[in-house]
């Protein structure tokens, strides 16, 4: 077999780098943080977004099922969990508060108000920024696929009627009440803050909880720009 030169181990890497998904871009923080933008700010939301830690409650949609996921690799959720174990929450006098036609086994019964205090407990988050709010699922119409593009996020974060089910979060035709809502969102939800202090074992989202809300608000104020494509 002939040798491999290092011009054709060149061209190799070179058509490697070729093939592979553009919007997979591993080093979205740095490239944000060095040289900030509106555009370079989705990059990295986007980044965060694809984690498992944030990417595994958004779930998938596997033979018509919304299921969630766990792990650094994403695998279905044990127990056979999905979102019909999902807890409903409605907003009453300034908290939410779940709903009573909960499955007998749904989300609250094991993820609870903070995270399990050995590897491999169940984590959970809760804070007095959104009293109530606690542990569950997003409507299926904001799963994040294995395979979802920055441009199809973008666009789903922008559609109304698909950027949330428990508050009217605006879009395109409405960039007021979605800078407003979706600042709330990621400042103070405390399933988004969890992504950074994720438990025992738990690979945290890229950079900080801080630096995420600013490139949210970067973005936003820059026109909230959609990738190509």
């Amino acid at each position: 077999m002939k040798a491999l030169t290092s011009v054709s181990l060149n061209s190799l890497f070179l058509a490697v780098v070729a093939l592979a998904p553009q919007h997979a871009r591993a080093d979205a923080y740095s490239d944000y943080m060095a040289s900030p933008s509106a555009a370079g700010a989705f990059q990295y939301l986007y980044q965060v977004a694809t984690h498992p830690r944030c990417a595994n409650c958004h779930g998938v949609v596997e033979d018509g099922i919304h299921r969630p996921t766990v792990g650094d690799q994403r695998i279905p959720h044990p127990m056979n969990i999905t979102s019909l174990n999902n807890i409903r929450l409605i907003a009453q006098d300034g908290k939410f508060v779940m709903a009573d036609n909960l499955q007998p086994v749904n989300c609250r019964s094991c993820h609870r108000d903070e995270n399990g205090t050995e590897a491999g407990m169940p984590p959970g988050a809760a804070n007095d920024l959104m009293p109530g709010f606690v542990w569950h699922m997003p409507p299926v119409t904001m799963v994040i696929e294995q395979d979802i593009t920055p441009a199809e996020l973008c666009n789903n974060w922008l559609d109304p009627a698909k950027n949330s089910f428990l508050a009217m979060r605006g879009g395109r035709s409405d960039m007021a009440t979605f800078k407003k809502e979706f600042e709330h969102h990621v400042q103070d939800d405390p399933l988004v803050r969890w992504s950074w202090d994720p438990g025992l074992n738990r690979t945290p989202a890229p950079g900080s909880h801080k630096d995420f809300a600013q490139a949210m608000t970067l973005w936003i104020d820059g026109g909230a720009p959609c990738p190509a494509g």
